[in-house]
C-alpha cells in the first residue's frame, strides 16, 4: 500500500538542499585563498635569535667585471695583403689605435680562410666570426680593389639596363661596393647562383639578399703600394695625434653645382640646406654657387687649398672630374693632385656620379685625393658608379639628395664625427625616412639599392673629424673613486664644451685595459674592478680633443650599506592582497650589489626570501618587492643588503612586524558545520519521531479494518 509522505519532511529538504551548495562554496573559497598563496624560496635555519646565519646568501660573481678589465674584446680589424712589409707598415696605426683605446689587430691571411667560395667571401666571413665572437664595430681594408689586394664585392645591379643609360666606367650589370664587408647578416647569394646582392624580383626565393643594416663601419685605404700605404697611415695618425691647429679645422666648402637648366635643378638647395640647418651653428663656411657665378675651377681649387675641415661638392661627376654645370668641369683629379692644403686635410663628400671609381684605377678623384702626401683628404665618400636623383625632389629627400642631407645630419647634428660612423647610420636613417615610410623609397628598386650601395669610405673609418680647434679634455676625476664603484663622469673640454662620444681608456701596471664612452651627451659610466690603492692610467680622446692624459687611485671602501626608508602597503593585509614593499637603501663607496627581504612567521627559524641585485652597469637605491598572497599568521621582515665589495649589513625591527588575519570566513564556516549538524540531528530525531507516530497511526486504521 502507498503511503503519503508528509509535506513538513519535504520542507526540511529543501532548506538543507538550499543551504548545501551555500556552504560548499563558502567552503572552497576558503582554500582557495590559501592555495593561491607564492613563495620563492625557502630556507630552514637552526636558530630562534633574529640575528640569523648569513650563509645562504651566494658570493658576488665578479667573472664579468673581470673581464671587461683583464680581457678586454676587440674592437676593430684592420685587413691587409698577405704581405710582410704592408703589414709592417700598419702596426703604427694599429698601436695607436691600441694606445687610445680601440683595441685593434692586423689580419693579413684571408685568402687561408676555410668558409668562403672565394676571397670576398673569405674576408667577409673572417670579419662575420670576429663580430660574432668580439666586439668589433669598425673595419679598415688596407689595400686597393683594382688589383685585388683587398678585393671588393661585385653586387648584381642593372639599374642603367632596366631604366636607361649605361655606367660610364665598369659593367652594366655587377656594381662593386665595400658594403657587403658592413652587412653580416644578410645573405648576399641565398639562391647560390653567384649573382650577389640581388633584389627579390631577381632571387630565385623572392628574398632580398641584403639586410641593409650595417653591422660594422667599414673605410679603405686603396694602396697599390708600402708607399701609397705609409702615405695614409702618417696622415691618419698626424691628423689624430699631433695635428696642425689653425682656423681650417672650424671651415666647411660646400660648392653648389646645376645638375639641369631645364628643369632647372640647381644643387645650391642641398649645399644651401646642409648650410641653415646643420652647419652654420657649427663652423664658418664658405658657399661657391654656380647659378651665382662664384663657382668656378680657380675658385674652388684655391678654397680647397687654403684648409677646410669638410668639404661637400655636389653635381655632375665623373671618374676624373667633379662638374659645376652639365657640361663645365670644377674640380678634376689634377687639381686633386696638386692640392695644397698641407696638414690640413679634408673630409671631403662628392654628391655625383662615379668620382671615387677606386675598383677601376688609380686617377679617380677620390683616390687622388686620399693619396695626396700630407694633403688632400683625410677621408673621401663618393661613388664608384653612376648615381640618381629625382627631379623637383623639393624636400631633398631621395637619392642623392637624400643621401647627402642625411649624411650631415648624422654627422652635425646626431654628432657623429667619426666618419665611417655617419656614412653608414645615414644608409639606415635613408631607408626608415618618410620617404620610405610613404612608399616612394623602396629597396626593391635598383637605382634605390645603386645609391645605397656605391657611396662608400676611402680613409680611417674610425677616426674622429675636426669641426674647431682641439683643445685637452678637463680632469673628470676630481671626486674620490673606491673600489668596485660604479662611477659617472662627464667629459667636457676645458672651455668646457661637452664631448659626445668621447673615448675613455684606462690601464694599470696589472695588466687591465678597458675602454668606455661617452654617450651624446657626454657622460660615461664605468665600474672598476674591486681592488683598493689601484692607480688608473686613463687616455681621453674624442671629438675636438687632444690626446689627454690622467690618472687616479681607488680608495678602500670600509662602509656597510645604510637603510634610508622602507614602506609598505596595504598596511592592514588580507589573504587577498598583494604586498608591495619599498626599500630604499644607499652606499655612497662601491654601491650597493644586492638586497634581500627576508620574510617569517617563527622568528626567522624558517623563512622566505626575495632578491633584488644591480647588474654592473646599474647603481639603483629603490628597491620594490611585490609579495604575492600569505597566509594567516603574525611576521616578521629582516633586510639584508650589501654592497660590492662584499659589506653585508641586516636590518630589523620589531616594529615593522604585521599580521594577517583569519578570514572571516572560517569561523563562519564553523559556524555553518555546527548549525548543519544542529539541524541534520534534530531533523534526524524528528523524522524518526514522525516515522513512529505515523507508523502508530497507520497500525490502529489498519486494527479497525
Amino acid at each position: 500500500m502507498l503511503r503519503a509522505f508528509p509535506k513538513k519532511f519535504l520542507y526540511l529538504f529543501i532548506i538543507l538542499f538550499l543551504l548545501f551548495p551555500s556552504i560548499i562554496l563558502s567552503y572552497s573559497q576558503y582554500f582557495a585563498i590559501y592555495n593561491d598563496s607564492y613563495i620563492s624560496e625557502e630556507l630552514n635555519l637552526y636558530s630562534s635569535d633574529p640575528e640569523i646565519d648569513l650563509s645562504f646568501l651566494p658570493e658576488i660573481d665578479y667573472t664579468s667585471l673581470e673581464n671587461d678589465w683583464y680581457y678586454p674584446k676587440i674592437e676593430m680589424l684592420i685587413i691587409a695583403p698577405n704581405k710582410t712589409d704592408f703589414v709592417d707598415t700598419l702596426k703604427p696605426l694599429m698601436d695607436w689605435k691600441n694606445e687610445k683605446g680601440v683595441k685593434t689587430i692586423i689580419l693579413s691571411n684571408f685568402s687561408d680562410y676555410d668558409d668562403g667560395r672565394d676571397d670576398p667571401e673569405k674576408i667577409r666571413n673572417m670579419i662575420k666570426s670576429y663580430y660574432d665572437e668580439e666586439n668589433i664595430r669598425w673595419v679598415l681594408l688596407a689595400g686597393d680593389a683594382q688589383n685585388d689586394l683587398i678585393p671588393i664585392r661585385e653586387v648584381y645591379n642593372p639599374d642603367v639596363v632596366r631604366y636607361g643609360g649605361s655606367e660610364t666606367v665598369g659593367n652594366d650589370e655587377y656594381k662593386p661596393t665595400d658594403y657587403y664587408y658592413a652587412d653580416l647578416t644578410g645573405t648576399w647569394n641565398s639562391d647560390g647562383d653567384s649573382r650577389w646582392g640581388e633584389a627579390p624580383q631577381d632571387n630565385l626565393y623572392r628574398y632580398d639578399e641584403i639586410s641593409w643594416v650595417p653591422e660594422v663601419y667599414v673605410g679603405r685605404f686603396p694602396a697599390d703600394t708600402v708607399e701609397e700605404l705609409e702615405i695614409m697611415v702618417n696622415k691618419t695618425l698626424k691628423y689624430e695625434t699631433n695635428p696642425y691647429i689653425d682656423i681650417w679645422m672650424n671651415r666647411m666648402l660646400l660648392a653648389g653645382g646645376v645638375s639641369s637648366y631645364s628643369p632647372q635643378e640647381y644643387e645650391s638647395r642641398l649645399t644651401s640646406y646642409i648650410i641653415q640647418n646643420y652647419a652654420k651653428p657649427i663652423l664658418n663656411y664658405t658657399h661657391l654657387v654656380e647659378e651665382q657665378g662664384n663657382l668656378t675651377q680657380i675658385d674652388l681649387r684655391n678654397y680647397f687649398n687654403a684648409g677646410y675641415s669638410t668639404v661637400i661638392m655636389a653635381g655632375h661627376g665623373a671618374p676624373t672630374t667633379y662638374y659645376r654645370n652639365p657640361t663645365t668641369a670644377g674640380y678634376t683629379s689634377t687639381d686633386a693632385g696638386s692640392s695644397s692644403n698641407v696638414y690640413m686635410p679634408s673630409l671631403v663628400y662628392i654628391d655625383a656620379c662615379t668620382t671615387s671609381c677606386y675598383d677601376y684605377n688609380d686617377i679617380s678623384i677620390a683616390e687622388t685625393l686620399i693619396k695626396q702626401l700630407n694633403a688632400g683628404s683625410i677621408g673621401v665618400i663618393g661613388g664608384l658608379r653612376v648615381t640618381w636623383y629625382f627631379e623637383n625632389d623639393i624636400n631633398l629627400e631621395m637619392l642623392n639628395r637624400g643621401n647627402a642631407k642625411l649624411f650631415w645630419k648624422e654627422f652635425f647634428e646626431e654628432k657623429k664625427f667619426q666618419q665611417g660612423r655617419a656614412l653608414y647610420d645615414s644608409k639606415v636613417s635613408y631607408i626608415n625616412s618618410d620617404y620610405y615610410k610613404r612608399g616612394d623609397g623602396s629597396t626593391n628598386y635598383d637605382f634605390e639599392r645603386k645609391n645605397l650601395l656605391t657611396y662608400c669610405l676611402l680613409g680611417d673609418p674610425e677616426i674622429d673629424i675636426y669641426t674647431n680647434k682641439p683643445k685637452r679634455a678637463s680632469n673628470p676625476f676630481n671626486q674620490s673613486i673606491y673600489e668596485g664603484q660604479l662611477v659617472s663622469i662627464e667629459i667636457r673640454d676645458i672651455s668646457n664644451n661637452v664631448i659626445p662620444y668621447a673615448r675613455v681608456h684606462f690601464r694599470t701596471t696589472d695588466g687591465k685595459y678597458f675602454t668606455t664612452y661617452a654617450n651624446k651627451e657626454g657622460i660615461a659610466q664605468f665600474r672598476v674592478p674591486t681592488q683598493a690603492n689601484e692607480t688608473y692610467n686613463v687616455t681621453i680622446t674624442g671629438h675636438n680633443l687632444i690626446p689627454s692624459y690622467f690618472n687616479f687611485s681607488t680608495l678602500s671602501d670600509d662602509n656597510k650599506p645604510e637603510l634610508s626608508s622602507l614602506e609598505y602597503v596595504p598596511e592592514n593585509p588580507s589573504v587577498s592582497d598583494n604586498m608591495c614593499f619599498n626599500i630604499e637603501i644607499h652606499d655612497n663607496q662601491s654601491g650597493i650589489e644586492s638586497v634581500y627581504l627576508l620574510i617569517s612567521d617563527d622568528n626567522f627559524n624558517n623563512f622566505t626570501y626575495y632578491k633584488f641585485s644591480n647588474s654592473i652597469q646599474e647603481n639603483k637605491k629603490d628597491f620594490e618587492f611585490i609579495i604575492k598572497k600569505l597566509k594567516p599568521g603574525n611576521y616578521s621582515i629582516m633586510i639584508v643588503a650589501r654592497d660590492y665589495v662584499n659589506n653585508t649589513k641586516v636590518f630589523y625591527n620589531r616594529t615593522l612586524n604585521f599580521q594577517i588575519p583569519t578570514p572571516i570566513i572560517k569561523y563562519m564556516l564553523n559556524v555553518f558545520l555546527i548549525l548543519i549538524i544542529g539541524i541534520v540531528a534534530i531533523s534526524v530525531i524528528f523524522v524518526v519521531y514522525e516515522v513512529k507516530k505515523h507508523s502508530r497511526i497507520l497500525d490502529r486504521l489498519e486494527g479497525l479494518n
